[in-house]
């Protein structure tokens, strides 16, 4: 560090301090001549003389470092302060650093709010709109279900009306082949073949049974509903049977005959075939 102390002039403290030792030294010389008796006076004056005379040539030098001491005192407290001020700007620039962090924090903690605020806003609407959907699927699935049924008996109710008719062009049929006039069984047939092939184009197909074939009761059905005998056989159609787009919805009502057996061979012989219907 240098010196920037301004420096005492020590000429007058050389001047004095010579004139203190030359008066010492007059005296001195005065009681070497013996023009002043020594004493005990007399040399505590030169003494004194003497010690005044180094006191007065040491003093400059002492006020010099008595400054500079000062000096470097007032340096470091000026050092001091700086490092305070320092440290009490590191301080401002923590507690600056703090708050920001905190209003940091703060920012994120409102984000993160306005976040989850947001998520369960999107969670909550999505609910909403799956019931929604859910809902809206329910009553067109319900509303299609009941289309589905209505149509389905509105299907079953034409097919029933359908077979209905077709039993009543079969046994009008069956009455023309009775009434033993070739041409209106012909054209009673022509029209029975218009309406299965008319009624063939939706899936119902119309079968009867062939006279003399064996009875299955998986296809053949009497009128009656009762099961005949195990050799029975078809003697005519009653009504036919229907299938629709291939499933069965009625068997074929036939009229059966039971071959006759041993014991009726051998009796009287204008007894006929047993029929049951």
């Amino acid at each position: 560090m240098s010196d920037s102390s301004p420096s005492i002039a020590k000429w007058p403290f050389l001047l004095g301090d010579f004139c203190v030792l030359a008066a010492a030294a007059v005296l001195a010389w005065m009681a070497h001549s013996g023009e002043l008796p020594w004493s005990l006076g007399l040399g505590a004056v030169l003494a004194a003389a003497v010690a005044i005379g180094a006191w007065i040539l040491v003093t400059p030098f002492l006020r010099e470092h008595e400054g500079r001491l000062k000096l470097l005192e007032q340096a470091g407290l000026a050092n001091t302060l700086a490092q305070i001020r320092q440290l009490g700007g590191v301080a401002d620039s923590v507690v600056a650093s703090g708050n920001q962090m905190a209003a940091s924090q703060q920012s994120l903690r409102l984000a993160n709010e306005a976040a989850r605020s947001l998520m369960d806003e999107m969670h909550a609407e999505r609910r909403a709109f799956m019931e929604f959907i859910q809902k809206r699927d329910d009553q067109e699935r319900q509303t299609l279900r009941l289309e589905v049924d209505k149509l389905r008996r509105g299907e079953e109710e034409s097919f029933k009306v359908i077979c209905h008719l077709l039993d009543h062009n079969y046994a009008v049929f069956l009455a023309g082949l009775r009434s033993g006039q070739p041409e209106l069984a012909q054209q009673l047939g022509n029209f029975r073949a218009t309406c299965l092939d008319a009624v063939r184009r939706v899936g119902i197909v119309s079968h009867e049974a062939q006279p003399g074939e064996p009875f299955n009761p998986e296809f053949h059905q009497t009128a009656d509903g009762e099961p005949p005998a195990p050799d029975a056989r078809v003697a005519g159609t009653i009504a036919c049977g229907y299938t629709i787009r291939g499933l069965p919805v009625r068997p074929i009502i036939v009229q059966v005959e039971i071959p006759p057996t041993t014991a009726d061979a051998g009796g009287s012989e204008d007894s006929g075939p047993a029929s049951a219907s």
